[in-house]
């Protein structure tokens, strides 16, 4: 008669194949790693236009942006809006070609920013991190800036 604590072969080979699958996911999401996304500054004299490259961005919670600073101008990333629960953010001023900030967005849901400097011409952008967010799950930046000039 075989003893209660003593497994079989084929018990023991279903426990190994279970633990073995536990560690393979395991490893699958802990080597999972976030992503790093560039959005561009821009100022293009010529034509007068001053914008943000990609304007729109869709990224997942714990992925870092870094805007970056592409000609000699002022540029900096101020929130408009972010999902409820989420922290503003505001870069500094960014004055020479090769300057760069980043943020690291942890709250789901959709961030609007602008260019102090040059949101009344447009410099405007916006993060969409993991789903956009519906109307109610938006609040309004409250950083004590005039947006809307």
């Amino acid at each position: 008669m075989r003893n209660r604590l003593t497994m079989t072969i084929k018990e023991r080979l279903t426990m190994k194949k279970i633990l073995l699958s536990l560690v393979v996911t395991f490893l699958m999401v802990s080597t999972a790693k976030a992503e790093e996304y560039t959005v561009k500054m821009i100022s293009d004299w010529d034509n007068g236009k001053y914008y943000f490259e990609p304007k729109e961005l869709t990224i997942k919670s714990g992925d870092t942006v870094t805007w970056l600073n592409v000609t000699e101008d002022m540029h900096n990333a101020v929130s408009d809006s972010v999902p409820k629960g989420a922290e503003n953010f505001e870069s500094p001023i960014l004055e020479e070609v090769n300057q760069k900030w980043s943020y690291i967005f942890k709250d789901s849901g959709t961030y609007s920013y602008h260019c102090h400097p040059h949101a009344a011409m447009g410099m405007r952008g916006s993060i969409i991190v993991d789903r956009p967010s519906k109307l109610d799950e938006i609040e309004k930046s409250t950083d004590g800036h005039d947006h809307n000039h």
